[in-house]
């Protein structure tokens, strides 16, 4: 029995495996199994009524004749709920399915397939429809690619894209902080919305070592995401240094797994381990 049953398991997926991508297909040969239109005896002309013109009909015929062999014990109930929760498992498949991409700063290399790291932080950016993370150790906007970055940021911003900007609040010798640096480039007229800037809460700015000494904590993460889809996580700062000349690498990740990324800041966030601050 158990052999007929995993027999006819497979033959479930393998259907919804082939013709998931075809939503209404799908859906129509569930409801027909559902309702009773198709059976395990059914022909090919009560096949042809379902598919209409659909490729697939040896497919489905193969999938009756499973039924029929297999597991002619269970209801049409029965097997329009196994593809139906077959179905689901593809499709939650889908949404948390995740491409990922190669990133780095550096010399050329032969041969080389990663993308460049100041190309894929500007694609993310300009691709942004409804809003932007931007996490950073370090920016530093005397140079004019980081400039051109901060314009690109500010057109966003002007059209309606919701940024937040986190960033460590160390200031560094030779140089600005980050928030003076992102509010000296951005307009007046952009300075209550749509952008948010956080950093470390007051309370936990400060850490004690085991020896006893008070220092900074650092917020070392480099993180860019476009609306919650499209995520890069890398070494390099915003910075012409990080940008363009060190070696740094990361990873851009597109699908579920960036949205995994902003809820975790938004923990942060509504944990007040991360505070607002203009």
């Amino acid at each position: 029995m158990k052999r007929n049953s995993d027999s006819f398991a497979k033959a479930c997926s393998d259907l919804i495996g082939r013709i998931a991508t075809n939503i209404t297909l799908a859906e129509s040969i569930i409801a027909a199994i559902a309702d009773g239109h198709l059976t395990q005896t059914s022909g090919p002309m009560a096949m042809s009524n379902i598919l209409k013109g659909s490729a697939g009909k040896q497919l489905l015929s193969d999938f009756l004749r499973a039924w029929q062999l297999s597991a002619a014990h269970l209801t049409s109930e029965d097997v329009s709920c196994m593809l139906r929760a077959a179905l689901n498992s593809f499709q939650l498949a889908v949404e948390r399915s995740h491409r990922v991409d190669t990133v780095w700063t550096g010399p050329d290399v032969e041969r080389s397939i990663v993308r460049r790291t100041e190309a894929v932080v500007n694609e993310i950016i300009e691709e942004a429809k409804q809003e932007l993370l931007v996490v950073g150790y370090w920016l530093v906007t005397s140079t004019i690619q980081v400039q051109e970055l901060i314009d690109l940021l500010i057109a966003k911003a002007r059209e309606g894209v919701k940024i937040r900007f986190i960033f460590d609040p160390a200031e560094r010798e030779g140089s600005i902080d980050n928030f003076k640096a992102l509010n000296d480039k951005w307009p007046s007229d952009l300075q209550d919305a749509p952008r948010e800037i956080y950093t470390w809460s007051k309370e936990l700015k400060k850490v004690v070592s085991k020896s006893g000494i008070e220092y900074d904590r650092k917020l070392h993460a480099k993180v860019i995401v476009a609306d919650r889809h499209d995520a890069l996580v890398t070494s390099a700062n915003l910075t012409h240094a990080g940008l363009l000349q060190n070696l740094e690498m990361g990873f851009r990740v597109e699908g579920n797994m960036a949205n995994v990324v902003v809820e975790h800041f938004d923990l942060l966030i509504s944990e007040k381990i991360l505070e607002a601050r203009k």
